[in-house]
């Protein structure tokens, strides 16, 4: 049962971060950590602040992936506090390895779907894009095709803004076929889906090009 609440909250989680549901994903994340931790039995605070910060290092990292250490940091204080409520390592394995691999298929199927961190990057992008800068209009009719090279606007988290051809063109919202490119970094369009643009670095092998 405990399990059971752990990986549900898991999955609220990545809806949250996923999918326009933001809300009630969010919702549904309280409520089912809050019901664990008082299934299990809370003694005193200690453990929940623990879990809570692990999490909230983890969400971080996601957005801010280029720092490492905080994902790294994130995940030891979550099981920290897991182990800490639930007193048995292997139980804490176990939970913790239900609600991972399960979270993990499901956002492995919402990004095929093509669910990425628009949601929330939209808020991000904001402030990340260059003063004057202004992002493509419908009226505009940029000749795009797979090959063309550019250059990643902002980070690439896996979606953002870049431009092609012109250095200083317009915008162009883009998605990451990587899981995250750095800002300034030269990108080059892997194929067109509808009003999707996916793109990978110019590193990536597959493409001839040697930076």
């Amino acid at each position: 049962m405990e399990s059971l609440l752990l990986t549900i909250g898991f999955i609220g989680l990545a809806l949250a971060v996923l999918t326009p549901l933001t809300k009630i994903a969010s919702l549904v994340t309280l409520a089912s950590f809050t019901v664990y931790f008082y299934a299990i039995g809370v003694e005193n605070w200690i453990p929940l602040v623990l879990f809570i910060f692990g999490l909230l290092l983890i969400v971080f990292e996601i957005f801010i992936p280029e720092f490492g250490i905080t994902g790294v940091l994130g995940a030891i204080l979550l099981i920290a506090g897991l182990y800490w409520t639930v007193g048995d390592l292997m139980q804490t394995i176990r939970d913790l390895s239900m609600a991972v691999i399960i979270t993990t298929a499901l956002v492995v199927y919402l990004g095929k779907r093509g669910y990425s961190l628009t949601n929330v990057n939209k808020l991000v992008l904001q402030t990340d894009l260059p003063a004057g800068s202004k992002t493509k209009t419908d009226d505009q009719s940029p000749n795009l095709y797979p090959g063309l090279t550019g250059t990643a606007k902002t980070p690439l988290r896996p979606s953002g803004k870049a431009t092609f051809g012109e250095e200083n063109g317009p915008l162009f919202d883009v998605l990451s076929a990587e899981e995250f490119i750095s800002i300034g970094t030269p990108i080059v369009i892997e194929k067109i889906q509808g009003t999707k643009i996916l793109v990978r670095s110019q590193k990536m092998k597959g493409w001839g090009i040697n930076l």
